[in-house]
């Protein structure tokens, strides 16, 4: 079974109906001109995401442009919340494709004209809409204590659920993070990969009650995830791949299964009342470039967008990747847009279900 069966059209080549990747469009006309001084404000999940954008990115653009870069951390439930209030806190957003869609639905970007581009060529890039950009792909697994399970670890969801046979204290994700994990959950009570969408609710939130006496924490925050991990306060865990990477290069016990491993996209825009959207445009040129994303994304395990920056990639690095083949085949792409329609439902469900 290929994961050509989940996407619908919000996938991530084809994000809305009628969009083609790669294809210019016509928007608001903006002013790129050389500056000096200024500054971006960009959303980030904050953690050594937001470190590696400023050292594989920031800093060059500074350099190059004389305009400062200044992150603003915020999960996703935050972020939606700061535009809902008219905030002038942030200029360029980053986030998935529910945030990024439900944000085009409220009339929240600002539309972008590529064709003023100058360090990218919009045809590398995988998903070019109206007014946003797809950056990079990552992917949310099963994470695991190596000195916890220093023989046999669980190799798929069902067996995370097993907490006879592999105990330990478990961390799942919040609503606010991204989406909490009911695809974990069916997979895990035995719904093939195939046949997960469209998700059957009741039955996901039966599971995770299952569960929920082993979580620990249900994170909202990649960072709190890593730092959960990171100080063996969980021992297993769902987790986005990249805050894993980061984890193991500073010397944690940790591991990926990637077996039954979720893929996502991040996508990003500018926002249309942004403070400093001449600045803005610029930089999300700049870091959209094959030479950014490939100084930047790799090193925290992350899959760029822009095709030409495997160019820059080494094989053994490239092969570690979310969308590298080998890794690709052993998970599934995310649904969007089942999401996209069904985030309200869940999300007043997964209230009463931490209440519960």
């Amino acid at each position: 079974m290929t994961d050509k069966a989940h996407r619908n059209s919000y996938s991530r080549r084809s994000i809305l109906g009628g969009l083609t990747a790669g294809a210019a469009v016509i928007a608001a006309p903006y002013v790129v001109r050389a500056q000096s001084g200024g500054r971006v404000l960009v959303r980030t999940s904050g953690g050594s995401y937001q470190d590696a954008l400023q050292a594989g990115t920031w800093n060059s653009f500074t350099q190059k442009t004389g305009i400062e870069v200044v992150g603003v951390a915020a999960n996703t439930g935050k972020l939606l919340a700061m535009v809902e209030a008219g905030s002038r806190e942030l200029d360029i957003v980053e986030g998935n494709a529910v945030a990024i869609l439900t944000l085009q639905a409220k009339g929240a970007l600002q539309p972008l004209d590529v064709s003023r581009f100058e360090y990218t060529d919009p045809k590398d890039i995988g998903t070019v809409g109206p007014d946003f950009l797809s950056y990079a792909s990552f992917a949310e697994a099963l994470v695991y204590n190596t000195q916890a399970f220093p023989n046999e670890h669980p190799k798929d969801w069902k067996d995370f659920w097993d907490v006879s046979r592999f105990p330990g204290k478990r961390m799942l994700q919040d609503a606010k993070a991204i989406a909490p994990n009911l695809e974990f959950a069916l997979l895990a009570d035995g719904v093939p990969v195939d046949k997960l969408y469209p998700l059957d609710i009741d039955r996901a939130f039966a599971k995770l009650k299952q569960i929920k006496p082993h979580i620990v924490k249900f994170f909202d925050s990649g960072a709190l995830g890593a730092s959960l991990l990171a100080e063996k306060t969980a021992v297993l865990g769902s987790l986005w791949t990249n805050r894993v990477e980061t984890l193991r290069k500073g010397g944690a016990p940790l591991a990926i299964e990637w077996n039954q491993a979720m893929r996502l996209t991040e996508y990003t825009a500018v926002l249309k009342n942004a403070p400093n959207r001449d600045a803005a445009m610029r930089l999300l040129d700049y870091s959209s470039s094959p030479e950014a994303q490939a100084r930047t994304l790799p090193q925290i395990g992350l899959s760029p967008e822009n095709k030409r920056a495997f160019e820059f990639i080494a094989k053994d690095v490239a092969e570690t990747l979310p969308t590298f083949p080998a890794i690709a085949q052993k998970g599934f792409e995310q649904d969007a847009g089942w999401w996209l329609k069904n985030r309200a439902q869940v999300a007043t469900r997964w209230e009463e279900f931490l209440l519960g």
